[in-house]
């Protein structure tokens, strides 16, 4: 993402890090492997934003508006003018967004787990401190917990599924679902195979071509081969 910003002359060293933390924050793209990858949610706000301001999330808007910001440092463009020429044009724009837009809905995504109250599968909601599991039938039914998307992967401990997880930052990491009574967490996806080396417990993460590979999770194996292909149905 820096790497772009920088192609396209957006933004400054000094605020590629407020950038980052403020879309993940407000869960507009999930971390996933080390990449950005965008959310229903995030999805929905860039629409918005291109329907209703076109010229403001243009990316060649962006570039000379900060070009201008230099000038104004440098003493070249007087502010005043700068600041007019933007304002003038967005204002309108602001005044017909909120006149047309209206208040948005993201759309739920639904789940296969059914609610243990009434028994309506729920579905997954965004909030303030990321994804959660709804029932649909509010208000009859207030039932809500925390989202855990159960992988078809069986805990190198104990056997119970795994479950994928997000820290506060929304990096995301996999744990056992019988947690706390088993503490079995990792950063990369565990493998629903062994290593073919050792017959220990492996894992899955990306190479340095952009493939996957299956790597021993014991380090005085050293395994590292491709990852098998998926199983056909």
């Amino acid at each position: 993402l820096i790497k772009a910003l920088e192609e396209k002359g957006i933004g400054r060293p000094s605020t590629y890090a407020p950038t980052i933390d403020v879309i993940l924050r407000r869960n507009y793209v999930q971390l996933e492997e080390r990449r950005f990858v965008p959310t229903k949610l995030g999805e929905t706000v860039v629409q918005l934003l291109m329907d209703h301001f076109p010229a403001v999330v243009d990316l060649g808007f962006t570039a000379e508006l900060e070009t201008q910001l230099d000038q104004v440092e440098a003493g070249l463009l007087p502010w005043q003018e700068v600041v007019k020429n933007f304002y003038a044009p967005f204002i309108e724009d602001l005044s017909r967004a909120k006149t047309e837009l209206g208040r948005v809905k993201v759309e739920d995504e639904p789940s296969n787990i059914p609610c243990e109250l009434c028994g309506r599968m729920m579905v997954v909601r965004y909030g303030r401190f990321g994804r959660f599991l709804a029932c649909p039938g509010y208000p009859e039914c207030k039932n809500t917990k925390p989202y855990r998307k159960e992988l078809a992967v069986a805990c190198p401990l104990c056997g119970k599924p795994l479950v994928e997880r997000r820290t506060k930052k929304g990096r995301r990491f996999y744990g056992c679902s019988a947690y706390p009574d088993c503490l079995f967490t990792s950063w990369r996806l565990p493998a629903k195979v062994s290593c073919p080396r050792c017959g220990g417990s492996a894992r899955i993460r990306r190479g340095e071509d952009g493939g996957e590979e299956l790597v021993c999770a014991n380090a005085a194996c050293g395994y590292v081969g491709p990852r098998p292909a998926p199983e056909a149905k």
